[in-house]
């Protein structure tokens, strides 16, 4: 007998009964003098522990710590909005580890939103951002590519630069990069209301 579990409940029931209505329970090992009442007893023991274990394991699912399974799984969807999905055969333990690193993890800066997309994808991305002259190289040349800060297109290496355009980045990944892993990594850590891209490369 466990507490808790259906012998226990049917002692504790046993225990509360009058006294005199029935025989005294038997000592250890002894012969029961109440096979029907034992019966019942033991059948609303059983229910009783159903219930006792039902409440055990709601309390688990409360705490990150201690939650499993699709619990852990909607813990991430309500803390991250779907961005931080369980990767595919990915255990409880290891996915909470994730999470809880998700949380102490820097944002809405670009070397956050690079870190993240590296930690998600194994990969380093090329970031740029339309208003930084070092990402756009505009008004440059390839043999002063680091002047001006405006328009770079039409010229090898160069980018399209913009000043009208803050709050705006682009991410270039290797060949072979999750699109998926990319875009949850760029949703997490960059700040609301900030526009982003995403171009994988394919050679």
């Amino acid at each position: 007998m466990a507490l808790g579990d259906q012998s226990d409940f049917a002692t504790r029931l046993r225990a509360v009964l009058p006294l005199g209505w029935f025989p005294a329970p038997p000592a250890s090992g002894g012969t029961t003098q109440t096979p029907v009442l034992d019966a019942l007893l033991l059948g609303l023991g059983n229910a009783w522990a159903y219930l006792y274990s039902l409440l055990a394991y709601t309390r688990a699912q409360t705490r990150l710590a201690t939650m499993n399974g699709a619990f852990v799984d909607m813990f991430s969807a309500d803390m991250f909005g779907g961005t931080l999905p369980r990767n595919s055969g990915e255990t409880d333990a290891a996915f909470k580890v994730r999470i809880l690193a998700d949380f102490t993890a820097p944002k809405n800066t670009r070397a956050a939103v690079s870190a993240a997309i590296a930690s998600a994808t194994g990969n380093t991305p090329n970031i740029i951002e339309p208003l930084n002259a070092s990402d756009t190289k505009g008004y440059g040349s390839t043999s002063t590519p680091a002047t001006g800060g405006g328009y770079g297109y039409g010229t090898t290496g160069l980018r399209y630069g913009s000043l009208s355009t803050p709050g705006v980045f682009f991410v270039e990944m290797p060949v072979g990069s999750s699109l998926t892993a990319t875009a949850n990594a760029v949703l997490g850590a960059k700040a609301d209301g900030i526009g982003a891209g995403i171009r994988i490369k394919t050679s």
